[in-house]
């Protein structure tokens, strides 16, 4: 299957919150591009959820993203010490820091 991603992903684990409905949850990113990001948790939303996703840099800054959840994997229990379960989602609302943290990251890795 070909290659669908507009952007190289890179792989950086940051703390996530997020909201869903009344319920706070928390995870941490898995992978991160500029216009998405795999999110790996315990509780996995629904594919279409709009979520407020609260992301803690290494500076201690907390950077608030509006995002959709485009798909969900939970791994099978064979695999869980090998594959991540969590959700990926789309950025939908992001502020300008978040892009910039996101160019450095690519420009570090490549």
């Amino acid at each position: 299957m070909p290659e669908r991603r507009r952007f190289r992903r890179v792989q950086k684990r940051y703390p996530v919150e997020f909201r869903s409905g009344d319920r706070i949850c928390s995870g941490f990113t898995h992978n991160l591009s500029p216009t998405g990001m795999f999110v790996c948790s315990v509780y996995l939303p629904k594919p279409g959820t709009p979520l407020s996703l609260r992301m803690k840099l290494r500076s201690g800054t907390r950077i608030l993203l509006g995002v959709k959840v485009v798909r969900s994997y939970k791994a099978p229990s064979q695999l869980v010490r090998f594959v991540p379960s969590g959700f990926c989602v789309r950025v939908e609302h992001a502020p300008e820091e978040y892009f910039q943290m996101v160019a450095s990251l690519l420009r570090v890795a490549a």
